[in-house]
Protein backbone atom coordinates (compact mmCIF):
# COMPACT_ATOMS: atom_id res chain seq x y z
CA UNK A 1 0.00 0.00 0.00
CA UNK A 2 1.25 3.69 -1.28
CA UNK A 3 2.30 5.56 2.48
CA UNK A 4 0.22 8.30 2.67
CA UNK A 5 2.00 11.65 3.07
CA UNK A 6 1.79 13.55 6.74
CA UNK A 7 -0.86 15.35 7.44
CA UNK A 8 -0.57 19.35 9.06
CA UNK A 9 -2.73 19.41 12.22
CA UNK A 10 -4.81 22.44 13.14
CA UNK A 11 -5.09 24.37 16.05
CA UNK A 12 -1.59 25.18 17.15
CA UNK A 13 0.88 27.65 17.35
CA UNK A 14 4.56 28.18 17.02
CA UNK A 15 6.77 28.90 19.79
CA UNK A 16 10.48 29.35 20.57
CA UNK A 17 13.22 27.15 19.42
CA UNK A 18 10.86 24.90 16.79
CA UNK A 19 8.76 23.87 20.06
CA UNK A 20 4.69 24.20 19.14
CA UNK A 21 2.08 24.49 21.47
CA UNK A 22 -1.19 22.28 20.73
CA UNK A 23 -4.45 24.24 21.25
CA UNK A 24 -6.90 20.89 20.43
CA UNK A 25 -7.84 19.90 23.83
CA UNK A 26 -7.37 21.23 27.39
CA UNK A 27 -3.97 19.79 28.09
CA UNK A 28 -2.45 22.12 25.61
CA UNK A 29 0.81 20.37 25.19
CA UNK A 30 3.94 22.14 24.69
CA UNK A 31 5.90 19.83 22.39
CA UNK A 32 9.68 20.16 21.36
CA UNK A 33 10.91 18.76 17.99
CA UNK A 34 10.66 15.31 17.35
CA UNK A 35 7.97 14.66 20.05
CA UNK A 36 5.05 13.65 20.59
CA UNK A 37 1.85 15.48 22.68
CA UNK A 38 0.08 13.23 25.58
CA UNK A 39 -2.49 12.00 23.02
CA UNK A 40 0.51 10.25 21.18
CA UNK A 41 -1.43 11.68 17.51
CA UNK A 42 0.20 14.84 17.21
CA UNK A 43 3.47 15.07 16.62
CA UNK A 44 6.20 18.17 16.48
CA UNK A 45 8.07 17.87 13.19
CA UNK A 46 10.55 20.62 12.66
CA UNK A 47 8.79 23.33 14.15
CA UNK A 48 5.45 21.97 12.32
CA UNK A 49 2.47 20.13 14.28
CA UNK A 50 1.25 16.64 12.30
CA UNK A 51 -1.41 14.81 12.96
CA UNK A 52 -0.47 11.45 12.90
CA UNK A 53 -4.34 9.28 12.90
CA UNK A 54 -4.88 11.25 9.56
CA UNK A 55 -6.20 8.27 7.76
CA UNK A 56 -4.43 5.99 9.62
CA UNK A 57 -6.93 3.27 11.87
CA UNK A 58 -6.21 0.31 14.32
CA UNK A 59 -9.74 -0.86 14.02
CA UNK A 60 -12.82 -0.64 11.19
CA UNK A 61 -16.04 -2.53 11.79
CA UNK A 62 -19.54 -2.55 10.76
CA UNK A 63 -21.88 -2.59 14.30
CA UNK A 64 -25.12 -2.25 15.67
CA UNK A 65 -25.68 1.85 16.84
CA UNK A 66 -26.63 0.53 20.12
CA UNK A 67 -23.08 -0.93 20.59
CA UNK A 68 -21.73 2.70 20.94
CA UNK A 69 -24.21 2.64 22.66
CA UNK A 70 -26.91 4.93 21.28
CA UNK A 71 -30.16 4.28 21.92
CA UNK A 72 -32.56 6.82 20.69
CA UNK A 73 -30.84 7.91 17.48
CA UNK A 74 -31.76 5.76 14.36
CA UNK A 75 -32.46 2.08 16.85
CA UNK A 76 -32.11 -0.49 15.00
CA UNK A 77 -29.34 0.72 12.38
CA UNK A 78 -25.59 -0.18 11.71
CA UNK A 79 -22.88 2.06 12.28
CA UNK A 80 -19.28 2.17 10.49
CA UNK A 81 -17.06 2.09 13.03
CA UNK A 82 -13.38 3.92 12.71
CA UNK A 83 -10.91 3.81 15.75
CA UNK A 84 -7.40 4.99 15.58
CA UNK A 85 -4.92 5.24 17.88
CA UNK A 86 -3.87 7.31 21.14
CA UNK A 87 -6.17 9.17 23.92
CA UNK A 88 -5.75 12.67 26.00
CA UNK A 89 -6.58 10.64 28.63
CA UNK A 90 -4.90 7.61 30.82
CA UNK A 91 -7.59 5.89 32.57
CA UNK A 92 -6.63 3.34 34.47
CA UNK A 93 -9.45 0.95 33.82
CA UNK A 94 -9.37 1.85 30.23
CA UNK A 95 -11.02 -1.35 28.11
CA UNK A 96 -9.35 -0.29 24.95
CA UNK A 97 -5.72 0.77 26.39
CA UNK A 98 -4.13 -1.88 23.72
CA UNK A 99 -5.48 1.17 20.69
CA UNK A 100 -5.60 4.12 23.50
CA UNK A 101 -2.69 4.04 25.02
CA UNK A 102 0.03 3.49 22.42
CA UNK A 103 1.07 5.57 19.30
CA UNK A 104 -0.07 6.74 16.30
CA UNK A 105 3.31 6.45 14.76
CA UNK A 106 2.35 2.91 14.76
CA UNK A 107 3.39 0.72 11.53
CA UNK A 108 0.56 -1.70 11.64
CA UNK A 109 -2.34 0.66 11.40
CA UNK A 110 -4.69 0.60 8.25
CA UNK A 111 -4.61 3.34 5.71
CA UNK A 112 -7.98 4.35 5.52
CA UNK A 113 -8.87 7.85 3.59
CA UNK A 114 -12.30 10.03 4.02
CA UNK A 115 -13.14 9.11 0.58
CA UNK A 116 -12.30 5.37 1.63
CA UNK A 117 -15.08 5.71 4.40
CA UNK A 118 -17.76 6.68 2.58
CA UNK A 119 -17.21 3.43 0.24
CA UNK A 120 -17.07 1.44 3.29
CA UNK A 121 -20.41 2.75 4.87
CA UNK A 122 -22.20 1.98 1.68
CA UNK A 123 -20.98 -1.39 1.10
CA UNK A 124 -21.76 -2.40 4.58
CA UNK A 125 -25.05 -0.55 3.96
CA UNK A 126 -24.87 1.39 7.13
CA UNK A 127 -26.28 5.21 8.09
CA UNK A 128 -23.80 6.89 10.11
CA UNK A 129 -20.11 6.77 10.50
CA UNK A 130 -19.26 6.68 14.05
CA UNK A 131 -16.00 8.10 15.14
CA UNK A 132 -14.93 5.77 18.16
CA UNK A 133 -13.08 3.18 19.92
CA UNK A 134 -10.11 4.79 21.25
CA UNK A 135 -10.70 9.10 21.50
CA UNK A 136 -11.54 10.24 18.15
CA UNK A 137 -11.38 14.06 19.08
CA UNK A 138 -7.53 13.41 18.59
CA UNK A 139 -7.81 12.48 14.85
CA UNK A 140 -9.92 15.95 14.69
CA UNK A 141 -8.84 16.64 11.35
CA UNK A 142 -10.02 13.53 9.48
CA UNK A 143 -13.66 13.73 11.61
CA UNK A 144 -13.68 17.05 9.98
CA UNK A 145 -13.34 16.27 6.20
CA UNK A 146 -14.89 12.46 6.53
CA UNK A 147 -17.98 14.28 8.25
CA UNK A 148 -18.23 16.90 5.38
CA UNK A 149 -18.47 14.10 2.75
CA UNK A 150 -20.80 12.00 5.07
CA UNK A 151 -23.08 14.81 5.17
CA UNK A 152 -22.42 15.30 1.50
CA UNK A 153 -23.60 11.87 0.56
CA UNK A 154 -26.08 11.78 3.02
CA UNK A 155 -25.05 9.66 5.91
CA UNK A 156 -24.93 10.78 9.72
CA UNK A 157 -22.15 11.25 11.84
CA UNK A 158 -21.74 9.92 15.39
CA UNK A 159 -19.07 10.78 18.04
CA UNK A 160 -18.47 8.23 20.85
CA UNK A 161 -16.19 10.48 23.09
CA UNK A 162 -14.26 11.48 26.51
CA UNK A 163 -15.55 14.99 25.89
CA UNK A 164 -11.97 16.62 26.27
CA UNK A 165 -11.28 19.24 23.18
CA UNK A 166 -11.38 23.18 23.29
CA UNK A 167 -14.24 25.41 22.43
CA UNK A 168 -12.84 26.59 18.86
CA UNK A 169 -11.96 23.14 17.53
CA UNK A 170 -15.45 21.96 19.23
CA UNK A 171 -17.68 24.79 17.52
CA UNK A 172 -16.09 23.91 14.06
CA UNK A 173 -17.45 19.86 14.49
CA UNK A 174 -20.73 21.08 15.48
CA UNK A 175 -22.13 21.37 11.94
CA UNK A 176 -21.48 18.07 10.82
CA UNK A 177 -22.03 15.82 14.22
CA UNK A 178 -25.34 14.60 14.73
CA UNK A 179 -25.35 12.43 17.54
CA UNK A 180 -22.87 11.67 20.29
CA UNK A 181 -22.09 9.68 23.13
CA UNK A 182 -20.56 11.39 26.07
CA UNK A 183 -18.29 9.06 28.48
CA UNK A 184 -18.50 10.48 31.56
CA UNK A 185 -15.91 8.70 33.61
CA UNK A 186 -17.03 9.97 36.97
CA UNK A 187 -19.03 13.42 38.38
CA UNK A 188 -15.98 14.36 40.15
CA UNK A 189 -12.32 16.09 39.57
CA UNK A 190 -10.66 13.79 42.17
CA UNK A 191 -11.71 10.90 40.15
CA UNK A 192 -10.74 12.35 37.15
CA UNK A 193 -7.46 13.78 38.42
CA UNK A 194 -6.02 10.38 39.94
CA UNK A 195 -7.46 7.79 37.95
CA UNK A 196 -7.88 9.76 34.28
CA UNK A 197 -4.39 11.92 34.66
CA UNK A 198 -6.26 15.36 34.01
CA UNK A 199 -8.95 17.02 35.64
CA UNK A 200 -11.17 16.86 32.79
CA UNK A 201 -15.10 17.14 33.96
CA UNK A 202 -15.66 20.50 33.67
CA UNK A 203 -14.49 20.27 30.09
CA UNK A 204 -16.46 17.73 29.43
CA UNK A 205 -19.83 19.22 30.98
CA UNK A 206 -20.10 22.04 29.24
CA UNK A 207 -18.70 20.32 25.61
CA UNK A 208 -21.95 18.15 26.47
CA UNK A 209 -24.08 21.00 27.57
CA UNK A 210 -22.54 22.89 23.99
CA UNK A 211 -23.74 20.03 21.68
CA UNK A 212 -26.75 19.73 23.18
CA UNK A 213 -27.67 23.15 23.41
CA UNK A 214 -26.92 23.20 19.52
CA UNK A 215 -29.78 20.76 18.64
CA UNK A 216 -26.96 17.55 18.25
CA UNK A 217 -28.61 14.17 19.53
CA UNK A 218 -26.57 13.59 23.36
CA UNK A 219 -26.19 10.47 24.84
CA UNK A 220 -23.79 10.04 28.23
CA UNK A 221 -22.29 7.01 29.93
CA UNK A 222 -21.14 6.39 33.13
CA UNK A 223 -19.09 2.83 33.60
CA UNK A 224 -19.46 2.21 37.19
CA UNK A 225 -16.30 1.43 39.36
CA UNK A 226 -16.86 -0.02 43.25
CA UNK A 227 -16.04 2.60 45.50
CA UNK A 228 -14.55 5.01 43.24
CA UNK A 229 -17.57 6.40 41.34
CA UNK A 230 -20.97 4.36 42.33
CA UNK A 231 -21.92 6.28 45.88
CA UNK A 232 -25.54 7.31 45.78
CA UNK A 233 -24.90 10.81 46.15
CA UNK A 234 -22.81 10.99 43.16
CA UNK A 235 -25.56 9.09 41.18
CA UNK A 236 -27.86 11.76 42.28
CA UNK A 237 -25.44 14.75 41.59
CA UNK A 238 -25.06 13.24 38.16
CA UNK A 239 -28.50 12.99 37.21
CA UNK A 240 -29.53 16.39 38.60
CA UNK A 241 -27.01 18.07 36.65
CA UNK A 242 -28.31 16.23 33.47
CA UNK A 243 -31.81 17.53 34.20
CA UNK A 244 -30.71 21.08 35.12
CA UNK A 245 -28.90 21.50 32.35
CA UNK A 246 -29.90 19.67 29.94
CA UNK A 247 -33.11 17.73 29.77
CA UNK A 248 -34.54 14.75 31.72
CA UNK A 249 -35.12 12.72 28.46
CA UNK A 250 -31.40 12.70 27.56
CA UNK A 251 -30.57 9.00 27.59
CA UNK A 252 -28.24 7.78 30.28
CA UNK A 253 -26.22 4.92 30.46
CA UNK A 254 -24.68 3.17 33.65
CA UNK A 255 -22.68 0.16 32.55
CA UNK A 256 -21.10 -2.55 34.67
CA UNK A 257 -17.06 -2.41 35.39
CA UNK A 258 -15.32 -5.62 34.55
CA UNK A 259 -10.99 -5.63 35.75
CA UNK A 260 -9.07 -3.81 33.06
CA UNK A 261 -6.06 -2.32 32.16
CA UNK A 262 -3.96 -1.61 35.94
CA UNK A 263 -7.50 -1.59 37.59
CA UNK A 264 -7.63 -5.89 37.15
CA UNK A 265 -7.46 -5.58 41.18
CA UNK A 266 -10.77 -3.96 41.45
CA UNK A 267 -13.65 -6.51 41.31
CA UNK A 268 -16.37 -6.60 38.91
CA UNK A 269 -18.97 -3.97 39.36
CA UNK A 270 -22.18 -5.70 41.92
CA UNK A 271 -25.26 -6.74 39.58
CA UNK A 272 -27.46 -4.84 42.35
CA UNK A 273 -25.27 -1.53 42.08
CA UNK A 274 -25.76 -0.92 38.84
CA UNK A 275 -29.49 -1.28 39.01
CA UNK A 276 -29.75 0.71 42.14
CA UNK A 277 -27.97 3.42 39.92
CA UNK A 278 -30.45 3.20 36.99
CA UNK A 279 -33.10 3.24 40.38
CA UNK A 280 -31.72 5.93 41.65
CA UNK A 281 -31.98 8.40 38.20
CA UNK A 282 -35.28 7.44 37.68
CA UNK A 283 -36.31 8.33 41.06
CA UNK A 284 -34.64 12.03 40.53
CA UNK A 285 -36.80 12.59 37.21
CA UNK A 286 -34.84 10.89 34.63
CA UNK A 287 -36.99 9.22 32.20
CA UNK A 288 -34.56 7.16 29.73
CA UNK A 289 -31.93 4.86 31.85
CA UNK A 290 -30.25 1.99 30.48
CA UNK A 291 -27.76 -0.38 31.70
CA UNK A 292 -25.25 -2.00 29.81
CA UNK A 293 -22.95 -5.36 31.14
CA UNK A 294 -25.81 -7.13 31.80
CA UNK A 295 -27.76 -10.36 30.89
CA UNK A 296 -30.95 -8.70 31.22
CA UNK A 297 -33.48 -7.45 28.16
CA UNK A 298 -36.54 -5.94 29.78
CA UNK A 299 -34.27 -3.20 31.82
CA UNK A 300 -33.73 -1.48 28.19
CA UNK A 301 -36.77 -1.43 26.34
CA UNK A 302 -37.96 1.71 25.57
CA UNK A 303 -41.58 2.67 26.71
CA UNK A 304 -44.02 5.59 25.56
CA UNK A 305 -43.96 8.09 28.42
CA UNK A 306 -47.41 8.83 27.25
CA UNK A 307 -49.11 5.61 27.31
CA UNK A 308 -46.66 3.04 28.12
CA UNK A 309 -46.46 1.03 25.16
CA UNK A 310 -43.29 -0.47 23.91
CA UNK A 311 -41.78 1.50 21.67
CA UNK A 312 -38.26 -0.21 21.18
CA UNK A 313 -37.21 -3.88 22.28
CA UNK A 314 -33.57 -4.59 22.96
CA UNK A 315 -32.11 -8.16 23.63
CA UNK A 316 -28.34 -7.13 23.64
CA UNK A 317 -27.68 -5.77 20.19
CA UNK A 318 -30.92 -7.42 18.70
CA UNK A 319 -33.36 -4.84 18.23
CA UNK A 320 -36.94 -4.84 17.54
CA UNK A 321 -38.61 -1.80 16.69
CA UNK A 322 -42.05 -2.13 17.72
CA UNK A 323 -44.65 1.18 18.14
CA UNK A 324 -42.40 3.86 17.56
CA UNK A 325 -43.44 5.33 13.95
CA UNK A 326 -40.77 6.66 11.27
CA UNK A 327 -41.16 9.59 12.34
CA UNK A 328 -40.55 9.36 15.51
CA UNK A 329 -44.18 9.32 16.79
CA UNK A 330 -45.86 6.07 18.99
CA UNK A 331 -47.99 4.51 16.73
CA UNK A 332 -50.20 3.83 19.44
CA UNK A 333 -50.93 7.19 21.00
CA UNK A 334 -49.78 9.36 18.64
CA UNK A 335 -47.43 11.11 20.86
CA UNK A 336 -43.92 12.29 19.44
CA UNK A 337 -41.22 10.78 21.34
CA UNK A 338 -37.71 11.74 21.69
CA UNK A 339 -36.26 9.13 19.72
CA UNK A 340 -34.72 10.69 16.37
CA UNK A 341 -35.30 7.87 13.86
Amino acid sequence: MVQLALFEAGFYEKREGKKVQCLLCPRNCIIKSGELGDCQARKNIDGNLYALGYNRFTSVHADPIEKKPIYHYKPGSSTMSFGTAGCNLHCAFCQNWNISQISAESNNLIQITPQNAIDMTRKNKCETIAYTYNEPLINWEWIRDTGKLAHENNIGNVLVSNGMINEKPLEELLPIIDAVNFDIKAFTEDFYKEVTTFPALKYVKQNAIRMWKEGIHVELTMLLIPDYNDSSDEIKQFSQWVINEMDENVPVHFSRFYPHYKMQHVPPTPVDTVIEAKRIAEEEGLNFVYTGNLPYSEINTTFCLNCGKTLVERLSYNVKIKQLSNGGTCKSCGKQTSIRV
